[in-house]
């Protein structure tokens, strides 16, 4: 079998040029959907980060105001008012049982952006002295405390209010959520 080497020609620049170009059309089209896409996960990742802060912070404040049996006015140097709440709280023996007419105090507040809880418990009380971050990038003009009733000893349900801001990838994203809860007993 002989073999024409003359018809065996390579390919013309021509040729050359348009597969080349192709590629690098396709190249730059899937590099875009890949940016593109990473840049959806990155927000929609911000977004639930947000909401889940700002869920975490609320339900935990839920979970004490129902323990509670009742609003202070205030305790050491913290005053319950729009942006603190003082809450009383029944305090629990090793076996979490309750101690009857022992009392632990949990106070909600701001430092700075950051909404925080800390518990102080009695001597006699199996809690623990704890100040635990719930929330950051409160937007401190967002966030209020409300009462059903303006003498805090008479207070039955607390309305919580927050927003919170945060700025990611040039886009700010911000989430508003509120929440009622009744103290114990009412």
């Amino acid at each position: 079998m002989k073999i024409n080497l003359k018809n065996n020609r390579g390919f013309t620049v021509v040729e050359m040029t348009i597969v080349i170009s192709f590629f690098v059309v396709i190249a730059f089209f899937l590099s875009y959907l890949v940016t593109y896409q990473y840049w959806i996960y990155n927000n929609e990742t911000a977004e639930l980060g947000i909401t889940n802060d700002a869920r975490t912070a609320l339900d935990d404040i839920d979970n004490y105001v129902r323990q509670s049996n009742r609003v202070l006015s205030s305790y050491s140097t913290y005053v319950t008012g729009s942006q603190i709440l003082v809450l009383q709280i029944q305090s629990i023996n090793s076996s979490n049982q309750l101690i009857p007419g022992t009392y632990d105090m949990a106070v909600y507040y701001l430092s700075g952006n950051d909404l925080l809880r800390q518990v102080f418990p009695n001597p006699s009380s199996n809690r623990v002295l704890i100040t635990k971050k719930l929330a950051s990038d409160i937007d401190t003009n967002n966030f209020t405390f409300s009462y059903d009733n303006s003498d805090y000893s008479l207070v039955t349900q607390v309305t919580t209010s927050l927003s919170i801001t945060q700025t990611i990838g040039g886009q700010t994203r911000s989430i508003t959520l509120s929440s009622q809860s009744k103290l114990r007993n009412y």
